[in-house]
């Protein structure tokens, strides 16, 4: 059975508008395989630290984001560290990174930390 997926960077124009729209600045920091790429959001809460949030699918399909930057935010010399280890290996991963100075961002779906 073939599941249909919107193509990564659909997805990323998309999320990036909806950002703007709500007055969240998110850009770009590195374009992957525009049909299936994998994601990587770097929320940059300024002096609170940043969380690096990666796309998962649970057991039902349903989709959530899991922290993958640890239980408490990081600097974001750490977190530009923990991009750089992931890219030397997956080098077709989408980063994006959302200024969230108002601590207000919520991703598209449920955010769960392991």
């Amino acid at each position: 059975m073939t599941q249909n997926r919107l193509k990564t960077d659909v997805w990323v124009s998309a999320h990036i508008r909806q950002c703007h729209a709500a007055g969240t600045p998110a850009f770009v920091l590195h374009r992957g395989d525009a049909e299936r790429g994998g994601l990587l959001l770097k929320i940059n809460q300024f002096s609170s630290g940043c969380r690096l949030l990666q796309p998962q699918t649970d057991m039902d399909g349903d989709r959530f984001w899991m922290v993958v930057s640890g239980e408490a935010p990081v600097d974001e010399a750490r977190a530009d560290e923990m991009i750089k280890k992931r890219l030397a290996f997956d080098t077709d991963l989408w980063v994006l990174e959302i200024e969230d100075s108002t601590t207000s961002y919520q991703p598209d779906a449920p955010v769960q930390h392991f």
